[in-house]
């Protein structure tokens, strides 16, 4: 992979907006009341740990008042200083008329939905009746926008699991219709914009694309040789449908004869729709000293669990979207070993981040890969640095930034075009 020379990536790529200044568009860019439509921790559902970065971007602009309209909990404690409103519970079918409820009270000038296919519901129905959300509420008034982080087209219905695949094939179709009829829709990979204005013609004229972005917080340079004496290889994610540990798994005999202080750290837990995958492993792999499972880690505890790891491992079959684990990783300079699947591939050569292939389902590739770089320091310091360095070109609140002036924009434009109307 290429070093990057330092370039940021464009915040926005759609059609052009050159908007002059005026005394209703500096009023409007003074303060700016947003709903974010997203699940929020201690939550542990759909996009969680995207909607509390994006939310701590919002609390940080002068420019914007906002209140996340968030899923229910049965437990836990809200986040401090946060202005949470938890309207909406997963799989319900109520969804759409509580959320309608909600954002009529608020009254916003924008509707920010962070949202996926299954974000409100695993229920077919109501997953498909959560899809409305966006266009009734443009039809309410409000400035709607989607952060898409899926598109339909690019799920492995297989890898999902699903019954009838031509069924939810034609019912994707329909949803991905509903979702382009709110305002604006921006997707976090340039072919994710490129296939839905294929597919859909003037429906997804206004679907842009924007980077995903890192997390915000300061960067973690280390070298392979101040590392503890473990040399650990993070697999982190829900798991189960495309994001599966079984080939990772049975490499590390392998590795642990090139590496014999390799262990394998898995973070995280079942994906929604393959309850009992992770206990399966666990009770096979149990008393292996290479391999641990960790469980669910908490957004506060990530930083340690990054700082520990020599390298993170992509194990996928498939992806519908782009990874929050990779831009979390380039924030701790992990370097990475993923399977050479589209969306990886293309997120790397986009964001100009350190990767090294594996043939999709190669577990010997996969085994050398990991212990190249656990065994290279000259490697593991390229990757880390590059990685670092792309960190640095598209942080999270330089996005959130850009999503909130495009706001201003379309507002201001269609205020501008009513006061036009005779």
């Amino acid at each position: 992979m290429p070093q990057s020379q330092g370039m940021r990536l464009p915040l926005c790529v759609s059609e052009p907006n050159d908007l002059p200044s005026s005394p209703a568009h500096d009023a409007i860019r003074q303060r700016m009341k947003v709903l974010l439509v997203t699940s929020f921790p201690p939550s542990r559902g759909d996009l969680n740990e995207y909607g509390y970065h994006l939310a701590c971007s919002l609390r940080s602009n002068p420019q914007v008042d906002f209140v996340i309209l968030a899923d229910e909990i049965d437990d836990g404690k809200e986040l401090d200083g946060f202005p949470v409103e938890r309207c909406w519970r997963f799989d319900s079918m109520s969804n759409p008329l509580r959320l309608l409820s909600a954002i009529r009270k608020h009254n916003p000038h924008a509707v920010w939905f962070n949202i996926g296919f299954s974000t409100f519901a695993r229920s077919p129905l109501a997953a498909f009746l959560a899809l409305t959300i966006p266009g009734f509420a443009r039809l309410a008034g409000c400035y709607t926008h989607i952060t898409l982080h899926t598109i339909f087209e690019r799920i492995n219905l297989k890898d999902a699991g699903v019954r009838w695949p031509a069924l939810y094939s034609a019912a994707g179709r329909v949803g991905t219709q509903l979702l382009l009829s709110a305002n604006d829709v921006s997707v976090l990979l340039p072919s994710f914009r490129d296939d839905l204005v294929a597919r859909y013609g003037k429906r997804a004229h206004r679907v842009q694309f924007r980077p995903h972005g890192t997390f915000d917080g300061a960067t973690h340079k280390k070298s392979i040789a101040a590392q503890n004496s473990e040399r650990i290889i993070l697999a982190f994610g829900y798991w189960g449908t495309y994001k599966r540990i079984d080939l990772l798994l049975d490499s590390m005999d392998e590795v642990v004869q090139s590496v014999p202080n390799a262990v394998l750290v898995v973070a995280g837990t079942n994906h929604p729709s393959t309850p009992g995958y992770l206990e399966s492993l666990q009770e096979k792999w149990k008393g292996r000293s290479c391999v641990r499972f960790v469980g669910y880690v908490p957004e506060t505890e990530l930083p340690n669990l990054f700082s520990s790891a020599s390298v993170l491992a992509l194990p996928y079959t498939s992806a519908a979207g782009t990874s929050g684990v990779m831009h979390q990783a380039c924030q701790y300079g992990l370097p990475m070993v993923a399977s050479s699947i589209p969306e990886i591939v293309e997120i790397a050569e986009q964001e100009k981040i350190a990767v090294e292939f594996y043939p999709l389902g190669d577990a010997r590739t996969l085994a050398a890969q990991l212990i190249r770089v656990l065994n290279s320091s000259e490697l593991h310091r390229r990757a880390s640095e590059q990685n670092l360095l792309a960190a640095e070109l598209t942080p999270i609140s330089e996005v959130t930034n850009g999503y909130v002036q495009f706001f201003q924009e379309r507002i201001f434009h269609s205020s501008r075009r009513q006061r036009a109307t005779p």
